[in-house]
Order: C-alpha cells, then structure tokens, then sequence
C-alpha cells in the first residue's frame, strides 16, 4: 500500500508504530528520487510529465481551498482525517499533534479539530499522520485568517464557537464562554512563519492566501470588541487601507473584505522577506467572471468557496506554481 492512499482510511485500519518524535522526522526525511527510467521512445520531459504525480508529494496545510491539489500530485489528508486549518496558529498546533509534541486531551480535541466536530468523537493520534508528514516533498500551507480561538492553551476550530454556523450547538457552555478571541498582529505571523519553515526544513514551501472575492450581501467586518483592534493594525501597517476616506467602521464593507485583503499584502511581504514562495489566488478575478468560479454564500458569510469550474482553474493554477518550485516541467 503506498504511502499516501487514503489517511482517514489507513487510520481506521491500524496504526502505523513509527518511533520517531519531535522534529526528529524532519531531519531524517529522505526525497524519492525519480529513479524510474521512461519507456522506449518517451522523452524524459514527457516521462516525467506523466509520472510526477506519483512521485511527488504535497502535504496540504489548509481548507478545502486547496483540496484540488490531488487532481494533480499524491497528497496528504490531514484535511480530512483531521482538521481545516486557518490560522499559522492552528496550523502550528496542527504540526505538533502529528509530531507528537503535544498531546491534546479528548475533550479539547473533541472541539478543535473539524473532523472531530463532523463525526462528534476526538481524533486520535496515528502513526500514519507521522508517516506522511515525514515522507512530503512540498508543504502547501494556506492562511486565510488571523483570528484565534485559544481554550486553555489550544486553538480551537472556529465552527466550535461560531454562532453563524450550527456546529457550536454541540460545544459545551463552559468552552464557548472560555474560549479568548483574539486576533494575531505582523510580529507574530512572522514568528510563526518562522517556526512553520523549521517544521518543513529540508523540504519546500508553497504560502497561500484566501481569494480576496467581494463580499455577500449583508456581510460586515465585526462589532466593537470583535475585530476593530485587528482593523486598526492592519491599517497601521497598509497605508493605502488607512486612507480610505470618511471610512465608516460599522458599515458594510461595499467591495472585498478589508482585513482579507490585508491579511494578503501582509503575507505576500513577509514571504517576499523570508525567501518563501507565495501565491495569491486572487489573480483568478482577473481571468474569470466571479460568479463562475466562486459560490455565492447565504447573507452575512463571505465568498469562501470554488464552483466545480472554480477548483478546476484554481487547481491549475496551483499546480503550475507548485511545479515551478520543485522544478518539474
């Protein structure tokens, strides 16, 4: 069985028995060579065109806003065997539980984890999720959010205590009212980059942003006390959002969503500064017509999610960015 058949389905037959700890799998981790030889008359560009997607292995980081990318290369499915992540917060956490740095108790884990939310029990841990961290080529790692949900010491899923969705139903009294909402500055996406390049160290990174869409209809940035603190550095740091004039805070936002477009220029600088690739999938906006490659959500939620057609031009795009980095044809 190879490495990267299904997790979820790999966890439920039995757990794997590796040893390693910490980041002890990183340092060890050895790159599969293209070893296979191409068939009489191919040419090496066409055999490894044909082949890459066996060989190669992406880990994917994110939400399903980069699922598409096993339309194209052998993936991990962390996403689904464990949990969306948003935030390099949660994306950190995420990194140690299947490293075996921390142990996240059942009754945390219950909460934040999304497919613990989805099959209403805790994720345990597996050899397998050490496996296939250890055996990725690339780490496709998305951000899309600043915004923490921090319960005695770990992260939450945001569906535990969002109140525009109904997964929060199932969340204890005791941890809605518990969980701090907080909202992450540059300093600390920074240091938290950092931490997420020595994590994937000797392997290669792909940073990646939330589609900067207009908004749905009835969508606004959040009251006082829930995200103006987080709109107010973000202007600090982007000039040209901060001279937006006679700027109405508690209004709708008319066009794209201020902090996501923000949250976009900050990671595109800070990737610049540290020698990471970064994609933006915005550039999509330009080529398509919004209506064909995005879904339209019900009042008061953003545009977050592709069409078929969407994930279908979206995961070319990533596809192409992806074989750039790792020199691929």
């Amino acid at each position: 069985m190879g490495v990267f058949t299904s997790l979820s389905a790999r966890v439920c037959a039995g757990q794997a028995g590796l040893t390693y700890t910490g980041n002890q799998c990183i340092h060890q981790h050895h790159i599969n060579p293209l070893s296979e030889k191409p068939a009489a008359g191919m040419s090496v560009t066409g055999w490894q065109m044909t082949n890459h997607k066996r060989n190669m292995k992406v880990a994917l980081f994110g939400t399903c806003r980069i699922a598409f990318v096993r339309n194209h290369f052998s993936c991990t499915d962390f996403d689904n065997a464990i949990s969306f992540v948003h935030t390099t917060k949660e994306i950190l956490q995420l990194f140690r539980f299947i490293t075996r740095q921390i142990e996240i108790p059942d009754y945390v884990s219950r909460y934040c984890f999304r497919t613990s939310l989805l099959n209403r029990r805790p994720v345990a841990w597996s050899g397998v999720f050490l496996e296939q961290f250890r055996e990725a080529d690339l780490f496709v790692i998305e951000i899309c959010s600043v915004t923490k949900y921090l319960y005695q010491g770990y992260y939450m899923h945001h569906l535990a205590t969002d109140t525009r969705h109904d997964f929060y139903k199932q969340t204890p009294e005791q941890i809605i009212r518990e969980t701090v909402v907080s909202y992450q500055d540059r300093q600390e996406i920074e240091q938290d980059l950092s931490e997420i390049m020595d994590f994937v160290y000797p392997r290669k990174m792909l940073i990646v942003s939330h589609i900067n869409a207009p908004v749905t209809s009835g969508y606004s940035d959040p009251p006082e006390g829930k995200g103006k603190n987080v709109m107010n550095w973000i202007r600090g740091w982007f000039p040209f959002t901060a001279a937006t004039p006679h700027e109405d805070p508690s209004a709708p936002v008319p066009v794209n969503i201020a902090r996501r477009g923000a949250l976009i220029d900050l990671l595109r600088a800070v990737s610049q500064e540290k020698g990471i690739p970064f994609l933006d999938p915005s550039v999509l906006l330009k080529r398509y017509r919004l209506k064909r490659i995005l879904q339209i959500e019900k009042s008061g939620l953003p545009i977050s999610h592709y069409t078929d057609f969407g994930n279908k031009v979206a995961g070319r795009l990533y596809a192409a960015e992806i074989k750039k980095i790792m020199g691929l044809p």
